[in-house]
């Protein structure tokens, strides 16, 4: 749990827009926090179109300019919730949990109708890629090994301890990937991948879940599975009263 006196800064790249539910969500939570004994002093936003630097500028800012003990990383499509926030918050701890993430979900078919969904939180297989956590489990703090930096929690000891391991190192920089289909891998895995081997564990709520707005087709696909799914809308809005995720029987 994060101590009383320790502080947390709110940080986010975009490339100059940002949603209405994102803003809406973010002034929902500033309001809140005080409320829910969570003292959120300072933000913090780097505009531009390429988020591995963006999200170095960010950072090192935020480290060097000593503006929080804690900091909270959002993406500009995620809509941020004062419960998840909470979740995290009296998750983390700056000796055994320095780095905790959220859950919010993806898809390898963003343009789809019928798009599968996963929990953006993975472990990793080296050159044999990433594998989702999948099924999520419900309401528990679980060890990972990858996850993005859509809702991240994050104590400054992180950044010291890679800072030390990896010198004048970025710890962003986007490269090409060293498995068999030699895929292009991105800033926040190449991140954790650098976090681990300054010896830090990640770790994930899985009752932090927030909503990640992406565009999908309005079609007769989208129709025809709305109306196959009518009759578990009962279930879902009785499991949404109690915070959990529902599982289908097996």
């Amino acid at each position: 749990m994060i101590q009383e006196k320790e502080t947390v800064t709110i940080g986010w790249c975009d490339n100059g827009l940002a949603d209405g539910k994102f803003a809406e969500g973010l002034v929902g939570v500033i309001l809140a926090a005080p409320n829910n004994g969570m003292k959120i002093s300072h933000s913090l936003r780097v505009s531009g179109n390429q988020i591995s630097r963006q999200r170095q500028r960010l950072l090192d800012h935020w480290y060097d300019k000593n503006l929080s003990d804690w900091l909270l990383w959002i993406d500009s499509d995620v809509v941020l919730d004062i419960d998840a926030l909470y979740l995290l918050w009296h998750s983390a701890d700056s000796k055994d949990k320095p780095i905790v993430s959220g859950i919010y979900f993806i898809s390898k078919e963003p343009e789809g109708t019928t798009m599968r969904p996963f929990a953006c939180v993975f472990k990793d297989r080296g050159k044999d890629g990433i594998e989702y956590l999948h099924p999520l489990p419900e309401m528990q703090l679980v060890e990972c090994d990858l996850a993005g930096f859509g809702l991240l929690l994050m104590h400054r000891s992180v950044v010291e301890k890679m800072r030390e391991k990896l010198p004048n190192h970025s710890f962003f920089a986007e490269e090409t990937g060293s498995g068999k289909d030699d895929e292009f891998v991105g800033e926040d895995i190449i991140f954790f991948r650098k976090m681990k081997k300054a010896g830090i564990k990640l770790h994930a709520h899985t009752g932090a879940l927030v909503k990640h707005m992406k565009r999908f087709s309005l079609d007769f696909g989208y129709y025809a599975l709305y109306w196959s799914m009518e009759h578990l809308k009962d279930q879902v809005k009785q499991n949404k009263k109690s915070n959990k995720l529902w599982t289908p029987p097996r």
